[in-house]
């Protein structure tokens, strides 16, 4: 009798254990349908986002942000068209003036900045101090010849001495003109300026330095406004950009600029055909193959920090390793659907996005110099490509049949104008296309910026990539940071099998360092989001097809959106309190800088008096 009600409770148990389990695996089940929808419905909201949009007025024509330089110079030149673009993503009207071809104007112009080396190519330097001495706010974003009108000027710029240009490497932001970066110090190659050595007054509020003590970035008031000086050259590459943004925010009161407010993380390569067999430096540390060393230890890793720092991963799939660029493309041997669907199914289900990375990992591109940089093959024909593209297409299709593709990695980060095309051909429902921000000095990769191309698909560059910080890493991140509200980078899971890429580091190094730089994003910029490609591309949408009309008092900031369509983001800089809000919702987020989350198309800030 004893045995049998032991029986009967073993059964019940194991019938409530098989219930459980259904569940769980139900549960999980519909999780994944969830998530696995989200990327049709994000296609379906910006059809209608599209739809919606109206042509966006042009806020406070009269005021002007002016941008000086000079043609004949290639230095100002190159750093006029950094300030240009900053301007234009801060959704500020821009006027440049070249002095070698016409005179200095500075009417209308609320903030102006200078690219000029040589002060006595416009002419009169004291329509600028006296600009500023009305309550103009000046620039200068080049480092000063000391010529005639340097001389005339430098005491109103807050120095007392200055000798010879010097080579100074390095720096170390003495404020937070980085957003949350206050003390942060660079020392790498990459970091030189020539500089002007130079003494500044007690009055200067300096902003960053080398690291031999040369001042680089100082604001000094100067009657009713300010200057801001940049004593060096390397705002010229565009990685820099976010002195731009971070200088103009703190030399002119209560600034506010819009930003994208987007945490992206791309896993190029990922799923893909893997490598079979073992190598050393994984079965030493785990008695496992590379297959298993991914299932079992890459990707939980990966998950965990995930999971912990509040990440969404876009994963961009290779269909074969195959070299091929000729007819036909179909069942490549190294083809793994088994991979694609586990992992992809994993990437789904955590909150993240599956995107095409290629059929292969041919760069879609018809040049063969640019093909040999890369030791690839070079593609005979838009229409070849296309079909390569549809088979990627249809390969993924097949593993995930209600799933909508919307996002492009180009393998290498190059790409054509034909393969442009070409992905067009073949994939009309493509939304976002990821590749490169920063310069290429070789000129073969495919550089973007932040916008939607007349063919309607968001250019959406990366930042970043590797798992370990380097101080260029930092320096990007940070910058790119202060000037869009943007964190976007990318890895591979074959890292570790790559000595370049990989560091010559053990996978516990490396997930150590990718686990401390989350951890740190995380710490210091707590207020980002954490979005797919495809999320992120249509925020980055909506905020540059949106206009605001702003209105000041001295007690508030009102604005007025035109082509609203939900959150937007914003950060502002000021030394005032924040006083009551209306449609809106402010957050500290370092000292004298907010986030302002406008929830209506007419919002207001107060402000109160200087704290």
């Amino acid at each position: 009798m004893r045995n049998s009600i032991h029986f009967k409770r073993d059964v019940y148990i194991i019938l409530i254990a098989i219930v459980i389990l259904t569940l769980v695996l139900q549960i999980g089940r519909s999780e994944y349908v969830l998530q696995s929808s989200k990327n049709s419905s994000l296609a379906e909201d910006r059809r209608i986002l599209n739809q919606s949009n109206v042509p966006s007025h042009i806020a406070d024509d009269e005021l002007m942000y002016c941008v000086i330089f000079d043609s004949m110079d290639e230095e100002s030149i190159l750093v006029k068209n950094n300030a240009v673009k900053t301007l234009e993503y801060m959704k500020k009207n821009v006027k440049t003036t070249d002095v070698f071809n016409d005179y200095l104007k500075l009417e209308n112009c609320v903030s102006t900045i200078i690219t000029n080396r040589q002060l006595d190519s416009l002419d009169d330097i004291s329509l600028v101090s006296d600009y500023v001495n009305r309550g103009g706010y000046v620039m200068f974003a080049n480092i000063l010849e000391q010529d005639s009108s340097f001389y005339q000027i430098y005491r109103k710029l807050g120095i007392t001495a200055t000798g010879e240009w010097k080579s100074t490497q390095g720096i170390e932001l003495n404020s937070n003109v980085l957003i949350g970066e206050k003390g942060f110090v660079i020392d790498d190659p990459f970091m030189l300026n020539v500089a002007n050595t130079v003494a500044l007054d007690d009055s200067v509020e300096l902003l960053a330095s080398s690291l031999e003590g040369i001042p680089l970035m100082w604001k000094k008031n100067y009657g009713q406004g300010a200057f801001l000086v940049f004593n060096g050259t390397m705002l010229e590459v565009k990685i820099s950009r976010g002195l731009f943004a971070g200088g103009i925010s703190l030399v002119e009161p209560d600034f506010i600029y819009p930003i994208f407010n987007s945490k992206l993380v791309f896993i190029d390569d990922f799923p893909s055909p893997i490598r079979r067999g073992t190598i050393p430096a994984i079965y030493e540390a785990y008695q496992k193959d590379i297959p298993q060393f991914y299932r079992d230890i890459w990707w939980p890793d990966m998950l965990k920090v995930a999971k912990r720092t509040g990440l969404k991963y876009t994963a961009v799939l290779i269909q074969s390793y195959n070299d091929k660029v000729e007819e036909p493309f179909q069942n490549p041997d190294d083809a793994d659907r088994h991979n694609l669907i586990s992992y992809g199914r994993e990437v789904i289900k955590s909150g993240g996005e599956i995107g095409i990375h290629g059929y292969n990992h041919q760069s879609l591109q018809t040049s063969r110099e640019i093909a040999d940089y890369y030791e690839y093959n070079p593609w005979d024909s838009m229409e070849t490509m296309a079909k390569s593209v549809a088979e990627a297409l249809e390969f993924t299709n097949k593993a995930f049949p209600k799933y909508q593709l919307l996002t492009y990695v180009p393998p290498s980060n190059m790409l054509d104008e034909e393969g442009r095309k070409a992905l067009k051909k073949a994939w009309p429902d493509l939304m976002v296309i990821s590749s490169l921000y920063e310069e290429d000095m070789n000129n073969v990769s495919y550089m973007q910026e932040f916008e939607v191309a007349e063919d309607g698909i968001i250019e959406m560059p990366r930042i970043t990539s590797g798992y370990v910080d380097t101080p260029f890493v930092r320096w990007a991140e940070a910058s790119t940071i202060t000037q869009l509200g943007v964190y976007s980078h990318f890895i591979h899971p074959d890292d570790i099998l790559d000595e370049e890429r990989g560091k010559q580091m053990s996978w516990e190094e490396l997930y150590k360092g990718f686990a401390f730089k989350m951890d740190r994003l995380k710490t210091t910029y707590p207020w980002m989001r954490a979005t797919t490609s495809a999320e992120g591309a249509i925020e980055m949408e909506k905020t540059l097809n949106s206009q605001v009309k702003w209105t000041r008092d001295d007690h508030s900031i009102r604005g007025e959106i035109s082509n609203y369509h939900g959150d937007l983001y914003y950060i502002l800089r000021t030394e005032r309190a924040i006083g009551k809000l209306n449609n809106c919702l402010v957050t500290k987020i370092d000292q004298n800088t907010y986030l302002v989350n406008a929830k209506s198309e007419k919002f207001e800030i107060g402000l109160g008096d200087k704290r």
